[in-house]
């Protein structure tokens, strides 16, 4: 049958169809968005080492918050959208029961007390990572992630508390079916919101999603709105006392880096360079030849 002659009858059939109230599809639905391998995503992060892993605090990430004013917390919220059954709940949006799979054990609750909400990369992990560094509107919005469903997972609290804050160097679920879409959805966290990975964490990544095939692929999450604070403003912030390297501590407001006393100790670490209104880093050191870049 030509082509004109099969457009008509199709136009006929659909009017036809329409009606008597029945939907006539004319061809296969337009297909999702291509998925992307964790791979990919990996050779796109940094590979830095961790920063400030003595200075962490949980306090710098706000929980858990009810971004669109409808009475349920990052916490509820999670816990309704994960839940493969009803849920109820007492007061404004206290969730009680329901039913929730702890992906990383296997294990099935019907009590929502029962379960933590784990950030898939931890906070002190993204502290380390580059989160020490943001603003304070930015951490939080990462601590109460709802834009990607991979940020958060309601675990037992158990398998939640024996991962900590570590990396995948040093912990996998004890599932050993849920390890390629907890690493794919690792790096793709860590993508989202622009985070660095270390050397170690990088090696293992590519090792592990190297033999998953199919389960490396993903769907594309969107990058996330990352605010950096002004560096000055971080040190005054601070909760912590920041070594200088000589035991002392630089004072709150210094515009100093309180990670290295030098660009040359930096570099040496495998920061910079920084540029002038793009890093917040280059305001802590000094541009010599006024080229708008240090640490070069």
């Amino acid at each position: 049958m030509r082509g004109g002659v099969a457009r008509k009858l199709v136009v006929l059939l659909v009017g036809a169809f329409s009606v008597l109230g029945v939907v006539a599809p004319l061809a296969a639905a337009p297909a999702q968005a291509a998925n992307v391998n964790a791979l990919s995503l990996l050779q796109q992060l940094k590979v830095l080492p961790n920063a400030h892993q003595t200075d962490y605090n949980r306090g710098f990430f706000n929980l858990w918050v009810d971004a669109n004013g409808d009475g349920c917390n990052t916490r509820a919220e999670v816990l309704k959208a994960q839940s493969s059954g009803s849920v109820g709940y007492h007061g404004t949006c206290t969730i009680d029961s329901g039913r929730w799979l702890s992906r990383y054990d296997g294990l099935v609750f019907t009590q929502g007390t029962k379960l933590d909400i784990d950030h898939l990369v931890p906070l002190a992990e993204a502290w380390r990572s580059g989160a020490w560094h943001w603003t304070s509107s930015t951490r939080e919005a990462y601590a109460n992630d709802l834009g990607s469903p991979y940020s958060l997972i309601a675990v037992s609290a158990s398998s939640n508390r024996a991962k900590g804050d570590q990396d995948p160097a040093t912990w996998l679920p004890p599932l050993a079916s849920y390890d390629c879409t907890y690493e794919a959805r690792w790096v793709a966290t860590k993508w989202r919101w622009n985070l660095a990975v270390d050397a170690a964490e990088a090696r293992t990544l590519k090792a592990n999603l190297s033999h998953c095939g199919a389960a490396a692929r993903i769907a594309r999450v969107a990058r996330a709105a990352v605010q950096f604070a002004n560096p000055i403003d971080w040190v005054a912030q601070s909760t912590s006392s920041v070594g200088n390297g000589s035991g002392g501590v630089k004072p709150a407001g210094s515009a100093l880096d309180p990670r290295f006393s030098t660009c040359k100790a930096a570099k040496a670490a495998g920061y910079g360079p920084y540029v002038k209104g793009v890093n917040p880093e280059y305001y802590w050191y000094r541009d010599g030849n006024n080229d708008g870049t240090d640490c070069q």
